[in-house]
């Protein structure tokens, strides 16, 4: 049948510290939606349950009810959707413990820190042939890396033949990741959101750049051509803190030693819910000068959320004069340091 629904509604759950919802993407689960189940017991889930929530939803958007708490996701389409009971798409957000503490992470502020064992009931959902490999399996949280049980689950996951995204600060280096990597069954998200030692204390306060780099350089490292961009590095641009271009061009340099192939952008997202549609041209502009340094050097380039959310709000034409000099001299003339907004953390 034909309807607007996305994958994640119909075959996926997240797993958050204390509940079960359909997606990690909207936060308007008071309308009764995309809740599964508000409550759950640690390391213990119900599957028939969810698959019966699962039919609910199903039904919800089958007749084309109130969808105001997915409107505007770019997840959201019309298509033919199956309706047999399987999940395919898991979101590991479980957990909220980290080893570094970003000065933009809203978890550490919202979530308690509790993890939940999850491993026995992951293993049930397979046993009862309710699992698909034909999703993507994703490690958020909290930091997976420190997760009691993540070796082992990753690992379940590559040996099931899924498609696995883990998201890590990369202060710890992580075997099974290696692993996945040169089998081409993970992607690995590391996110420094800078180059230089000072800036990564500044905004993850703790003294880890090194360590960071390093593990970045060791998943990097006797990749297969066709895997090489499955570790990719993220830049969260963040208004007066990273947003320079002396930061950006040596980081920059770092992603050009270690040969990565994967560039990931994204705006800070307190600043980016704060201006959506005002975003600053000092930001767009920093998009853009990133995008085409990206496509200059055979580097794949993607946005993440906010700055998705950004791009499709544009209220300010694209940079199109991309010569190093000629674009640094317009960047300063548009005098970006009046216009970036102050945020206080």
């Amino acid at each position: 049948m034909r309807y607007k629904s996305c994958h994640l509604i119909e075959h996926g759950i997240s797993l958050d510290v204390d509940c079960i919802k359909a997606c990690c993407l909207s936060r308007e689960f008071d309308k009764g939606q995309l809740m599964i189940e508000p409550k759950y017991e640690k390391g213990v889930i119900d599957w028939d349950d969810i698959f019966n929530i699962k039919k609910k939803h199903r039904n919800y958007q089958q007749n084309q009810g109130d969808l105001s708490a997915c409107e505007g996701c770019y997840n959201l389409r019309e298509e033919d959707w199956d309706e047999e009971d399987y999940i395919s798409f898991i979101n590991f957000d479980h957990w909220s413990q980290c080893n570094s503490d970003c000065i933009y992470c809203g978890v550490r502020q919202n979530k308690p820190k509790t993890k939940n064992n999850i491993l026995n009931a992951v293993k049930d959902l397979i046993k009862k042939s309710k699992f698909r490999n034909n999703g993507e399996i994703t490690f958020q949280g909290g930091e997976p890396t420190i997760l009691p049980e993540f070796e082992k689950l990753l690992t379940l996951f590559i040996n099931e033949g899924s498609k696995v995204r883990v998201h890590s600060s990369g202060i710890l280096f992580s075997r099974a990741i290696r692993n996945g990597l040169k089998k081409g069954a993970v992607t690995v998200v590391v996110s420094p959101d800078s180059a230089t030692k000072d800036v990564y204390k500044q905004i993850k306060r703790v003294d880890k750049s090194k360590e960071v780099w390093q593990t970045i350089s060791h998943y990097r490292r006797n990749l297969k051509s066709e895997y090489q961009n499955l570790v990719k590095v993220k830049y969260i641009i963040i208004p007066g803190v990273n947003d320079n271009l002396v930061e950006i061009n040596e980081f920059f340099e770092k992603l050009k030693k270690i040969d990565i192939k994967s560039l990931i952008v994204d705006v800070e997202y307190t600043y980016a819910n704060r201006n959506m549609g005002n975003i600053s041209s000092h930001v767009y502009m920093l998009i853009d000068y990133m995008e085409h340094f990206a496509k200059q050097n055979g580097i794949e380039f993607d946005l993440y959320d906010s700055a998705k959310y950004a791009r499709q709000n544009r209220t300010v034409p694209q940079t199109t004069n991309m010569d190093s000099n000629e674009f640094i001299s317009d960047f300063n003339r548009i005098q970006w340091e009046n216009m970036k907004q102050n945020i206080n953390y």
